[in-house]
């Protein structure tokens, strides 16, 4: 078989608590790489030997694909660092529901959350343990399981002496790479040519402002040339493990709901000028026309959730893939991305927001009062548009999204994905929602890599990663499709997933088969056990902004005191009127 690997980079998509669908598709994906690869040393050391193959040996193809960077925003970009962790040791994969530990770094931290077995997840975050009357208000929310998520993933990783030798389906300089949103914006001058006189000794730049900020990670970390241009990924070390750890909180800082994270002598203004430079993809050559204006070494900021600006870094991973192979052929590609997206666009549902809303009357705002909240959507929409080239190019990507069919041609469930509810926080408040996205994440992968995630095989044009594929192998995973040319052809897929030939055997292939088939419910009563926590936060809340923003006018303040029960009692009940609403919209609300 060929050499020559083929290159993959994965992006991944904001979620909140739909990261469990996100971690579900990396799980099946690693379970396949990890089976592959085990069965593929098996058979070269075979042949090394010069004996005989087995039946199911002959089956298996000998390319290799390698994983070459992570990118990820918000939940994505926090499934991302993990993902890179769990590389590290050799992790089981998890093909069944449980609500004990699995020593699965992507299913315990993204299913179990920080449930114990007397208060779950959510409880928590209604609790008061983050509010201190000295300091400001840091979310609605309550963040610190969420801290004792991430400082647990850190926390358990495998010894440094016990790492396992990095398999060969992760490149040895594997790129993480998250995005960050700066509540202070990074000020930089483009420059026009210089002309002066008496008059104007020196001609002004243009000023502008960046917020979105990149955490690019290298694992082959050079400390001299790499030094300010990427970030060292090593766990192992303190410093590399600090930012590591404060990266993966502040990717998943979601504005307001969840606390925002602070970056003080972490990222130096040298860096970020890179960083800039990398974003808005200007060469090394013309690289002198930017210039950052920040005296201090470093730049400090507070982050607000990656994906507040930029909701998946997918042209930061191609740019990884193009440095690698720089003269594309679009016709015999050797690299390719997969975006997984939990929270995808679906127009034509006669859902409102679709297409037939954008031209419908409410298209003209015609006062201040409709203009406002319509200000919001536009400029929320606007920073979401790619304006890279490197995300329009001729390259071979694939969309991965939450999908259940009855049958074909009918969807089930749709949309099928339970932590939706609730803007994406649902999944925090039942481990029952999280387990079904993260398993409907494994079977959306199983589908996608045994039918999608494929290269048409033409022996008259052979692509290079199938040079010396065996007849057997051909057979088993080959699969008819229409081409672009319209005509019939055939594909073989990129990652061959192995459990396919058992599932065949055994006459298990059909698609429309989930591990957890039933969408989940969320208990009639459950809002009844959670009205004391959130009223108690909601009336914590409102006694600490009192107190801050009245504190020398007593008159106010005793005032607002004396309505502060009434007020409390009212938005507590909005508040679980609106959360109802929501889950019977969706018909997750138990009778």
């Amino acid at each position: 078989m060929s050499n020559k690997p083929f290159h993959l980079g994965i992006t991944m998509a904001g979620a909140v608590s739909a990261g469990a669908y996100t971690a579900g598709f990396i799980d099946y994906l690693f379970e396949i790489l990890e089976k592959w690869e085990e069965q593929k040393s098996v058979i070269r050391k075979k042949i090394s030997n010069n004996q005989v193959l087995t039946p199911y040996e002959k089956q298996i193809p000998l390319h290799d694909v390698s994983i070459e960077a992570l990118g990820g925003a918000s939940a994505g970009g926090m499934v991302g660092m993990i993902t890179a962790l769990s590389t590290f040791s050799k992790t089981p994969p998890v093909k069944l529901p449980t609500n004990l530990k699995t020593g699965n770094i992507l299913y315990d931290s993204w299913v179990l959350l920080d449930d114990d077995d007397k208060v779950k997840t959510f409880e928590k975050m209604l609790n008061t343990e983050d509010l201190d009357s000295s300091d400001d208000i840091p979310s609605l929310l309550n963040s610190k399981p969420i801290d004792r998520i991430a400082d647990k993933v850190f926390n358990e990783l495998v010894s440094e002496v016990q790492k396992r030798e990095r398999p060969r389906y992760i490149s040895e300089d594997l790129r993480i790479i998250l995005t960050l949103c700066s509540l202070r914006g990074v000020p930089f001058e483009f420059k026009f040519g210089n002309v002066s006189s008496a008059n104007f000794p020196y001609t002004p730049g243009h000023r502008m402002s960046e917020h979105m900020i990149i955490a690019h990670f290298k694992m082959k970390y050079d400390e001299v040339a790499d030094k300010d241009v990427y970030l060292k990924f090593d766990p192992y070390n303190e410093a590399s493990k600090a930012l590591l750890k404060l990266c993966t909180k502040a990717t998943g800082a979601f504005p307001i709901g969840l606390a925002p994270r602070h970056f003080k002598d972490q990222l130096t203004t040298t860096y970020l000028k890179n960083c800039i430079l990398r974003n808005l993809e200007i060469d090394e050559k013309d690289k002198s026309v930017i210039d950052i204006k920040i005296n201090d070494d470093y730049f400090d900021f507070t982050d607000v959730d990656g994906g507040t600006i930029n909701n998946e870094p997918y042209s930061e991973v191609v740019q990884v893939l193009e440095s690698i192979i720089p003269n594309y052929d679009p016709k015999l590609p050797m690299f390719g991305t997969i975006m997984v997206d939990p929270f995808p666009n679906f127009y034509n549902q006669d859902e409102p927001g679709g297409v037939e809303d954008i031209f419908s009357p409410t298209l003209f705002q015609k006062g201040i009062w409709s203009v406002i909240p319509k200000l919001y959507t536009t400029l929320r929409e606007q920073v979401s548009v790619k304006h890279s080239g490197s995300f329009y190019k001729d390259y071979l990507r694939l969309l991965v999204f939450p999908v259940k069919w009855e049958h074909l041609g009918v969807l089930k469930n749709h949309p099928p994905i339970s932590c939706a509810s609730l803007g994406g926080f649902g999944g925090f408040l039942d481990i029952e929602f999280r387990k079904h996205d993260f398993f409907l994440g494994r079977n959306n992968a199983r589908n996608f890599f045994r039918a999608y995630f494929m290269l048409e095989y033409d022996k008259n044009n052979l692509h290079p990663l199938f040079e010396g594929l065996s007849d057997d192998a051909l057979a088993i995973f080959k699969r008819k499709a229409t081409n672009d040319s319209g005509t019939e052809a055939t594909y073989f897929p990129i990652i061959p997933d192995l459990n396919f030939i058992e599932d065949k055997e055994n006459g298990n292939t059909n698609p429309f088969s989930y591990t957890i088939d039933e969408f989940p419910k969320l208990a009639p009563n459950y809002f009844n056990t959670i009205e004391p926590a959130l009223k108690n936060r909601i009336n914590n809340i409102l006694t600490s902004e009192i107190n801050k923003r009245f504190k020398e006018k007593w008159l106010i303040r005793n005032a607002l005191k004396l309505v502060k029960g009434l007020i409390t009692k009212r938005l507590t009940k909005s508040t679980i009127t609106i959360m109802k609403k929501d889950f019977k919209n969706r018909s997750m609300l138990a009778e």
